[in-house]
């Protein structure tokens, strides 16, 4: 079991307790057996109970979007007092669900309202043997942890009803989310009143219990089975005219699901009552979490609190938390430990401080010597570094002069060399180049009028008195690999009976 704080890491055991008969049950290893609360470990075991859904006042109620989340509790509890009439003289402990809604003006709100002094009172006796309550949750709230730890699927709308001795609720989810409950007026208890009536004799409250375990809602007595049928007939007639009002209130067309069980366990038969009167098949209310519990029944409202304690302890959530029997924080989390710790600091820096202002003064004093004594040695080894650097500089300088010398006189040569190469190797080159141009020149019959050399780009005037021999003449140039030739126009003046084109032949 995953423990996001530290107040509950020791925790290794879940207590469920039920607050009308006291009784307990311990979960500990994916086992739940019976518990003696007298004989409980405050330090290593999680305490939890519930109220009852007929305890709890419960309405819906819309508050502005407007009010920040800092505040809204405020509101409610404000609200709350109002709008269903508490009395101001008695302390209210005032939690509240939101409903999804579209309204982007208002919250829809689910409130709940319990007296404090009924949780003392129904309580007390659970303290005095448990000294604490970690978690007192409300009935119909405590079948959202099913939902929460998967044991159920969220899809749809659910309905749960559950009888128990001295009350019964009607709880609807949707989506994993709770939207409404009710406390029924037939509970286990009025159920064996109503029926004592119907029979007109006298039945132990116990026996009637055992003989709907044992023989369901078909019992071998005629007279007391047609009874029985009218009675449940009545609590699922009621049953029905409370889904009726629900539905219209929130908008539900359909109930997807419907569990139905007892404190006291199965009761067989009970599922044609529901198909009959409400038109839905019920499912039990029956949820075995435990490894050891396959052969017994134990009360659905024990399974319900271990499987919320886990979830409770997984992520604490006070908002649906009831409980005024808070275990206190660690000693140094109170005030009077605080309190205590700043004394018992004070006492100690008032004692530890002359003595580190004594032995700080101490050290520093050694710490000088010692520095001195590095500075002296550092000083010396920065002088003779020094007069060292400054010798380098002066021997770098008279390098420096040599240097420049010796480039100047080597940029000399070097310029002289490349003059030198270009008189051999360039002009040379040019002529060669000059006499192939001519050759091919002369063998079309053409004349050259002038020739002028711009770095390795001749121009050549060229005179002709056939323009197809001048066309030839350049397909002749461009075709021997090593130029590149062009020519702007060939031209014939006025009044010649000659060709005349500049033609520029360019050194690949």
């Amino acid at each position: 079991m995953a423990v996001k704080t530290s107040k509950f890491k020791n925790f290794s055991t879940i207590v469920t307790i039920d607050p009308q008969s006291k009784r307990a049950y311990r979960f500990e290893n994916n086992e739940i057996k019976p518990h003696n609360l007298d004989k409980s470990s405050r330090n290593s075991e999680f305490f939890i109970s519930y109220i009852r859904t007929k305890d709890l006042i419960t309405s819906t109620m819309e508050i502005s979007r407007s009010i920040p989340d800092s505040d809204l509790q405020n509101a409610v509890e404000i609200k709350a007092y109002d709008e269903l009439g508490l009395d101001t003289a008695i302390e209210y402990k005032i939690s509240f669900s939101e409903i999804e809604t579209n309204n982007t003006k208002e919250r829809l709100l689910n409130i709940f309202a319990i007296d404090a002094s009924l949780v003392k009172e129904q309580f007390g006796a659970v303290k005095n043997k448990t000294r604490y309550i970690d978690y007192i949750a409300t009935a119909p709230h405590l079948i959202r942890a099913l939902y929460q730890k998967k044991l159920l699927d969220d899809a749809g709308v659910h309905c749960f009803v559950y009888f128990q001795k001295n009350d019964a609720f009607l709880a609807l989810y949707k989506a994993g989310e709770y939207l409404y409950s009710k406390s029924l007026r037939y509970s286990l208890k009025e159920m064996s009143e109503k029926f004592c009536e119907l029979i007109g004799e006298r039945i132990d409250e116990e026996d009637f219990y055992q003989l709907l375990v044992t023989e369901g809602l078909k019992l071998s007595n005629p007279i007391y089975q047609e009874h029985l049928m009218k009675l449940f007939g009545d609590v699922f007639l009621y049953i029905n005219d409370v889904l009726i009002f629900s539905k219209r209130s929130y908008g539900i067309d359909t109930i997807d699901k419907i569990y139905i069980g007892a404190e006291i366990g199965i009761i067989s038969g009970i599922d044609e009552y529901s198909k009959s009167y409400l038109g839905l098949d019920s499912y039990d209310f029956n949820f075995n979490i435990a490894i050891n519990s396959k052969e017994w029944y134990i009360d659905q409202m024990h399974i319900l609190m271990v499987v919320a304690a886990q979830v409770y302890l997984e992520n604490p959530d006070g908002i649906e938390n009831f409980t005024i029997f808070k275990r206190p924080p660690a000693f140094l989390k109170r005030p009077s430990g605080k309190f205590f710790s700043y004394i018992g600091l004070g006492l100690l820096l008032a004692i530890i401080w002359p003595a580190y202002q004594t032995g700080y003064g101490i050290k520093l004093n050694y710490d000088r010597s010692v520095m001195e004594k590095e500075y002296k040695e550092l000083k010396k080894d920065n002088d003779r570094i020094k007069a060292a650097i400054a010798s380098l500089e002066k021997e770098m300088a008279t390098v420096n002069e040599k240097k420049d010398l010796q480039s100047e006189r080597l940029e000399f040569r070097k310029k002289l060399l490349n003059e030198i190469y270009d008189k051999k190797s360039r002009y040379p080159m040019k002529g060669i180049i000059i006499h192939k141009l001519v050759d091919l020149i002369n063998k079309r019959g053409i004349k050259v009028q002038q020739i002028k050399i711009l770095n390795d780009e001749l121009t050549l005037s060229l005179v002709s008195s056939n323009e197809k021999r001048m066309t030839e003449l350049l397909k002749d140039i461009s075709q021997d690999g090593g130029y590149a030739v062009s020519t702007d126009k060939i031209g014939k003046p006025d009044g010649s009976t000659l060709y005349i084109s500049d033609v520029s032949v360019k050194v690949k």
